[in-house]
């Protein structure tokens, strides 16, 4: 006879509700990890969404967002999620060159936009498949959203 302490309607979810069973190894689910945060780095390399801690903070919740969907699924059920994931980077890179390099303000501001609104479609999606990886894009919204205000008070003020 075995004793559960875990009873079922509590509001506390243990771990195999927030880590659901992955059909991957253990070496390939360390192997896509590894992959998806260099990923997710490297586009820090090129410029960055921000040159600090919180720019990195952005690409690691976007590497894990998509690692936690690619344990369950394979690449040919997530062809709509990895090409938002893929957008998101190419956003971020044209958003980081418009703003900090061509000094364009207003184009910067619409690609923020665009960036804001393909990770609130990413969350969305990611939330059918694994919630775990719609939470994790929760701090890429809320630091995007911040910089569209800030970028939109810069762009006002030149005017």
């Amino acid at each position: 006879m075995t004793i559960d302490h875990y009873k079922s309607d509590s509001l506390v979810p243990y771990w195999g509700q927030i880590f659901k069973p992955s059909h991957r190894t253990r070496p390939e689910q360390l192997l896509g990890l590894g992959i998806y945060l260099s990923i997710s780095l490297s586009i820090e390399l090129l410029g960055g969404l921000t040159t600090h801690f919180l720019g990195i903070i952005y690409s690691i919740s976007l590497g894990l967002s998509m690692w936690s969907l690619w344990r369950r699924y394979s690449l040919r059920v997530l062809k709509l999620e990895l090409s938002l994931f893929l957008a998101q980077f190419i956003f971020q890179l044209t958003w980081c060159l418009s703003y900090f390099g061509a000094n364009q303000m207003l184009f910067s501001l619409v690609t923020l936009i665009l960036l804001w609104s393909n990770t609130l479609m990413a969350a969305l999606l990611y939330w059918k498949k694994d919630r775990l990886a719609s939470f994790c894009l929760l701090y890429p919204l809320i630091l995007v959203f911040f910089l569209v205000g800030t970028n939109m008070v810069t762009c006002i003020s030149n005017l």
